[in-house]
């Protein structure tokens, strides 16, 4: 009797065990279809691309194989969309771009991902981009070199605070050659190792903003595979591979060949281009038949530029179009910029003069210190306004010319450029460089480790349309970012569109300040006759003072004051409307005048 009742006792025990494990199953099972295995059931978050035909792709990493989709709508709105059902696969490295259409214009959407157990990622969101071919106000952060031997890159913390419509990745996002090298093999080893740098680099301040603002991306030699690499690469289909699996789907203008392709960002148009996989030898002698682009390439971009109507027309180039930019670091002979490439980078100048192709901006990677120049140039080359810290040209008056804007390193050690050479800046030859850091001029200092973006602001729903390219680096002595330079473009000259000389004392002018109504940043403008002590105040609609500009004495000229919406201590203002008021005293009497202006936020 009592070892009957032994048996049914561990019986018993041993069947309320399985229960309690069974019931313990369950609850892990359903915990984990709203919580834990959502996490862990992407590698990372994922990536938005570009958007464009009212739909964008989403790239996704995954841990395992298997189904996927992604569901989403506008906020706001409770109708649930879903983008079609797609498989993770060892073979793409569990990586796919999956298209979400339908978009409208203008709008935020928030978006997750759904698996085929019916668990779901967290809750994603982004921006849709401003309707093509209609003006409007855009902006894109833009900056090169991500080195993953640098991580946490916490830089893009201060890039979210700005906002950007997109980020452009100009090219050497992670650096194939350097922290572990690649290029020593096996061959079949190439592949793994550019999929873990990638992995690596992209850390977890790169996926919340990738996740959130969509990343536009090239690349250049590092990401390309190897240091100042071009089409004669071995390993240019692994890296196009490793590429492909990190970055969403983009429009190529060819598949199975290079990375470029096209965009539009309201009225304005975008050439993104691959100058690896085509290009010549650096060492090969300049001259016709070395190529950067391409044939294909080539006739793409300038029947582009011939065909587009956009005010702005921007090209992406991982690699400086000045004569200052370019490194030898390979120990071969030739510079790996356009300046080694010379009688291209001419050909297409002088295609741009022949068509008379206006508002040509090249926006570059790899240059290694911000710095801003011009190209395609006739004298007298002349600017609106300069001041220590900013400068504003007129497309009116410049013609044909092409700026060239870089800013980099993202994330990386600071480099020094080539020498300015000071007689070339009255050569229209030669490149005219407006702004490069002073660090940047060989023999200055370059204190290590640094972080360097721009910030392009694009308004063409003004009456005169702008674009103003601002500078940032990482300030050391605080670790926050600060403004070291501002350019601004106009289409037109504010002589003869802004000021107004009704009610006015001859050749004293007060502008209306543009864009009006603004929800960012205003440019007040002012022309000074004589040399004048001269006062810029804002007010708001109590008679209190806001902001003031104790500019002293100014010497005869067109002058330009950024306002950011801040009063004297940093504080945002709030909307409503506010007054500028100019003072300009001289000798002979004041020129007084007083102006409107309205901030929407």
């Amino acid at each position: 009797m009592k070892t009957l009742f032994i048996k049914q006792f561990y019986f018993y025990f041993s069947l309320w065990t399985l229960v309690l494990i069974i019931m313990t199953f369950k609850t892990l099972i359903s915990s984990n279809k709203t919580n834990s295995s959502n996490a862990n059931a992407i590698l990372r978050s994922p990536v938005v691309g570009i958007i464009q035909g009212n739909q964008v792709p989403v790239l996704i990493k995954g841990t395992q194989t298997g189904l996927l989709r992604i569901e989403y709508h506008e906020v706001g709105d409770t109708t649930i969309s879903y983008s079609e059902w797609g498989r993770l696969s060892y073979a793409d490295d569990l990586s796919i771009s999956l298209i979400l259409t339908g978009l409208e214009y203008d709008k935020t959407y928030q978006y997750r991902i759904e698996f085929s157990d019916n668990t779901f990622s967290p809750l994603y969101q982004f921006n849709s981009f401003p309707a093509p071919s209609n003006s409007g106000e855009f902006s894109f952060v833009f900056s090169a070199c991500l080195r993953d031997n640098y991580t946490p890159h916490d830089i893009f913390d201060y890039i979210k605070s700005l906002s950007p419509t997109f980020i452009a990745l100009l090219g050497d996002n992670i650096y194939a050659d350097k922290d572990g090298d690649i290029n020593t093999g096996p061959a079949h080893s190439v592949l793994p190792a550019l999929r873990s740098k990638y992995t690596r680099n992209f850390d977890e301040h790169f996926q919340e903003i990738g996740s959130s603002f969509p990343i536009i991306a090239i690349w250049d030699d590092h990401d390309y595979g190897q240091d100042n690499s071009d089409s004669t690469y071995v390993y240019n289909s692994e890296a196009k591979k490793a590429f492909k699996e990190n970055f969403p789907i983009y429009p190529f203008a060819v598949e199975n060949a290079g990375i470029y392709y096209r965009f539009s960002v309201a009225d304005v148009d975008f050439f993104v281009l691959d100058t690896r996989w085509y290009r010549s030898p650096m060492q090969e002698d300049d001259v016709e038949g070395k190529t950067m682009l391409g044939n294909e390439q080539l006739a793409w971009l300038l029947d582009g530029l011939k065909q587009s109507t956009s005010v702005f027309k921007i090209i992406f180039s991982s690699v400086s179009l000045n004569d200052y930019g370019g490194d030898t670091s390979s120990g071969r002979d030739g510079f790996d910029s356009w300046m080694g490439y010379k009688f291209e980078r001419d050909s297409i100048m002088s295609y741009i003069e022949e068509n008379n192709i206006q508002g040509v901006l090249v926006f570059s990677g790899d240059q290694h210190y911000p710095s801003a120049h011009i190209l395609n140039w006739k004298p007298p080359l002349t600017y609106i306004s300069k001041t220590d810290s900013s400068i504003t040209y007129s497309l009116q008056e410049l013609g044909t010319a092409v700026f060239d804007l870089s800013a980099s390193p993202l994330h990386y050690t600071r480099a020094t450029g080539h020498s300015l050479i000071a007689e070339n800046q009255d050569n229209p030859l030669f490149s005219y460089e407006i702004f490069r850091a002073n660090w940047a001029h060989p023999g200055n200092s370059s204190p290590g480790l640094t972080s360097v973006y721009g910030l392009a602001k694009i308004d063409t729903k003004s009456s005169n349309p702008s674009i103003s390219v601002i500078f940032y680096e990482l300030d050391i002595t605080n670790t926050n970012m600060k403004e070291i330079y501002r350019i601004t473009i106009n289409l037109t000259s504010l002589t003869s569109t802004s000021f107004s000389t009704e009610n006015s004392p001859e050749d004293y002018l007060l502008a209306e300040n543009y864009p009006n109504p603004f929800n960012t940043s205003t440019t007040l403008a002012y022309r000074i006759k004589e040399l004048s002590t001269v006062t810029l105040v804002i007010y708001n609609l109590m008679s209190q003072e806001v902001y003031r500009w104790n500019e002293g004495a100014v010497k005869p000229g067109y002058y330009e004051k950024i306002w950011n919406g801040k009063d004297e201590f940093g504080n945002s203002v709030p909307s409503g409307i506010y007054f500028y008021r100019l003072q300009a005293a001289t000798s002979g009497g004041d020129f007084i005048q007083t102006k409107k202006m309205v901030l929407l936020k």
